[in-house]
């Protein structure tokens, strides 16, 4: 196992990461902090979301944000794809490949999960003017009310998807590797938080996706970690 593999390499990419995300969820379960932060973004004097079909939340960050993140898959595939014609593409196939994967397997899990939790939205909840109590997680839906499909965060997973970037250069150009690093957290960061001015989600519904896509990319790293080195010039 190489020097990075070790000790400093889990505290780094799983111990640290993994209590960043238990405090912070902690703190959602343990106190009021997912409604005073929704309480912030609803005018209760209308009982409305004043911003939820806002130009710069609906059609430039949720809508465009959706295409922005497909399109970086989409340029991934079609790159590994013409890395089986160009020499040029090739050393950088499995890169392409990681990439494309990881954020497809991010949607396709938030999506399934999003469907088997059946959480509402905030705009669901009767404290914003909805239907269905505020529930904490793991409290049971009461079935008047049927399942929602808002847990956990399905925008902000594309963003946070984009973790997926590091860990495919982490190896080859440490540089570029935090430039992912950064698009991830700050895309997801801001499609996150455009929702919960929309009314969309909860802090903590973009809390969970955050560390779903983080451990997701870090399992398809450990796992495609001998591919993705290849013809990198370090073994680190």
């Amino acid at each position: 196992m190489s020097v990075e593999m070790g000790a400093k390499f889990w505290i780094r990419h799983l111990v640290l990461p993994l209590a960043v995300f238990l405090l912070a969820a902690a703190a959602c379960e343990m106190s009021d902090l997912d409604l005073l932060l929704a309480d912030r973004y609803f005018d209760f004097s209308r009982g409305v979301w004043p911003e939820r079909d806002a130009f710069w939340a609906e059609w430039l960050i949720h809508l465009r944000g959706k295409d922005l993140v497909t399109a970086v898959a989409a340029g991934s595939l079609l790159a590994w794809l013409g890395s089986y014609r160009s020499s040029r593409l090739r050393p950088l196939r499995w890169r392409f490949f990681y990439l494309a994967l990881v954020i497809v397997l991010a949607a396709g899990t938030v999506s399934g999960l999003k469907q088997a939790t059946g959480v509402h939205c905030p705009w669901d909840v009767d404290r914003y003017g909805g239907s269905t109590p505020y529930l904490r997680l793991g409290e049971p839906v009461p079935q008047a009310c049927g399942p929602g499909n808002c847990f956990p965060a399905g925008h902000a997973s594309g963003g946070f998807s984009l973790f997926a970037g590091y860990f495919a250069w982490r190896d080859r150009r440490r540089w570029m590797a935090m430039g992912w690093l950064a698009a991830g957290v700050g895309l997801g960061s801001i499609y996150g938080w455009a929702q919960m001015v929309r009314g969309a989600h909860f802090l903590s519904h973009n809390l969970w996706s955050a560390i779903i896509c983080w451990l997701l990319a870090l399992l398809l790293y450990l796992a495609m970690r001998p591919a993705l080195c290849a013809g990198s010039g370090r073994r680190g």
